[in-house]
């Protein structure tokens, strides 16, 4: 059992020592580490680069305009919305979004930034939202609530967004 264990443990250190994460200085604060020879993001920049596609996010969805919306995800990127199923690519959010975009129209959206974590070429926005939804049907609804997003830098320099979670702080009927 010992030989076993030991084996194990030995294949875990090298395969630990062969990764350029092992090999990161271990100085830098986790949300500041990048890898070995990978420059640091200015957070910053990216802070800003965020808060532009935000705006122009919120202004997609005021004005319906999906083209636009769907540009500020990469074609792989998973949406977790509150009470429904994952959407994983950029179809599947374009098809939740024609639904939601058919039900009723954004009348007031507004994106604000609270936090943004830099690491390599990712960045981890914390925020919350406030919006104005007309139904179809009905009296306005206003809605205040928090999201999470992960960005993913491009090979142009932009950031799309890999991943989106977002729920109100309205409390569950």
């Amino acid at each position: 059992m010992l030989p076993t264990r030991f084996s194990v443990l030995a294949l875990a250190v090298l395969a630990a020592c062969a990764t350029k994460e092992a090999r990161r200085a271990d100085t830098a604060s986790p949300a500041a580490a990048t890898l070995a020879g990978t420059a640091a993001p200015d957070p910053a920049a990216v802070r800003q680069t965020i808060e532009a596609a935000n705006s122009r996010f919120a202004t997609a969805f005021l004005t319906g305009d999906t083209a636009t919306l769907l540009a500020t995800y990469a074609s792989d990127a998973i949406v977790l919305p509150p009470n429904a199923k994952i959407n994983a690519g950029r179809d599947a959010i374009a098809k939740e979004m024609a639904g939601m975009l058919s039900a009723m129209k954004l009348t007031a959206f507004a994106l604000h930034t609270q936090d943004v974590i830099t690491t390599g070429d990712y960045a981890i926005e914390t925020g919350s939202y406030d919006m104005t939804i007309q139904p179809k049907t009905g009296k306005p609804v206003q809605d205040v609530g928090k999201y999470l997003t992960v960005w993913k830098k491009q090979s142009d320099g932009s950031y799309k967004l890999i991943r989106d979670m977002f729920s109100s702080d309205a409390p569950a009927k």
